[in-house]
């Protein structure tokens, strides 16, 4: 998930030459960030990076391990942060970032 992440915003890097998120929200704004396939692609890397962190199904088999094996702090942070930094991702970054893609895959 992170690496389909990292792949992801380097190719809005390539693509877009910045890694600012305000002036990537402003491109945004005024026009699709990325056009056609390329714009899917990272909106689908950065999709299925935030969606093992949150963790989605079906992207969510990793965490009864992680909990099993873990030590009870650790579990505390899996449980207490981890998860809400994947929907916070998913707010902060795909909606300024892909307001059409999301719209369309809308109801």
């Amino acid at each position: 998930g992170s690496v389909a992440m990292l792949l992801s915003f380097l190719g809005i890097y390539f693509a877009k030459g910045t890694f600012d998120f305000a002036t990537l929200a402003e491109m945004a704004r005024s026009g699709p960030l990325l056009g056609g396939k390329l714009g899917w692609i990272a909106f689908a890397g950065i999709f299925l990076g935030l969606a093992v962190k949150v963790p989605l199904f079906p992207f969510h088999t990793w965490l009864p391990d992680a909990y099993e094996t873990a030590p009870t702090g650790v579990s505390m942070v899996l449980t207490g942060v981890l998860s809400k930094m994947g929907v916070y991702g998913f707010v902060r970054l795909l909606l300024p970032l892909f307001p059409r893609e999301i719209q369309t895959l809308g109801p």
